[in-house]
């Protein structure tokens, strides 16, 4: 089985409950930080392609600060509440593509934006040298990964316990990325690090930009 019709398989049952179990588990005190981080990568002018934004969760958070957002998933159910959710958005398309060989055109984005999907992906640099590959000269990728890095014990433990309630067991290339790691597989892709930070209080967020460079 293809590692992207495994991934969207797994994903997709989710679907109906996606958003909900989402902050369940993590808790909604970070969404307000990442959405700050978010809106400040952006400019009114961006045409933006999305890969795996799921029920359209970080679409929402960016769509008001740019021109466009083309907000993709592989996943059919992930797609079709992602549609239902996004569809009083007119700057807003929702499609099915595969983040690892989408349908585009090089050099057809100003940014892609990648929320809490490299740390689930089977093969993350070849997810992002397909980024790489749509973007305009000078475009960037953007990516909010959630991590347990930099959490303590306890806070830890429990956004363990509160994942195995609602999703079950993690999947087996499910991974646990540090911003370092986070920033070397960019740099691997072929982009140049831009900005790298970690936020959050309880539950913490890796924030990345980086470059496309020729």
């Amino acid at each position: 089985m293809p590692g992207s019709e495994q991934e969207y398989r797994y994903w997709g049952r989710l679907a109906s409950t996606f958003h909900e179990d989402n902050l369940y588990v993590v808790g909604p005190n970070i969404y307000p930080e990442v959405k700050e981080w978010l809106v400040g990568e952006f400019g009114d002018k961006d045409t933006v392609l999305e890969l795996g934004c799921g029920t359209g969760f970080f679409t929402e958070m960016i769509e008001g600060s740019v021109r466009s957002v083309t907000a993709t998933d592989l996943a059919p159910k992930m797609t079709e509440q992602a549609r239902e959710r996004l569809e009083q958005y007119g700057n807003v398309a929702v499609q099915m593509e595969d983040c690892y060989k989408t349908s585009f055109e090089e050099n057809a984005f100003d940014a892609v934006l990648m929320g809490n999907l490299i740390h689930i992906v089977i093969d993350p640099i070849a997810v992002l040298k397909e980024s790489y590959r749509v973007l305009k000269e000078d475009g960037r990728v953007v990516i909010v990964d959630l991590t347990g890095y930099g959490m303590g014990f306890l806070n830890k433990m429990g956004l363990g316990i509160r994942y195995l309630r609602r999703y079950g067991k993690p999947c087996s290339y499910s991974k646990n990325l540090r911003p370092d790691k986070v920033a070397a597989m960019v740099s691997e892709a072929g982009f140049v690090v831009e900005e790298l930070k970690l936020i959050g209080n309880d539950t913490k967020a890796v924030c990345l930009r980086g470059k496309k460079v020729e």
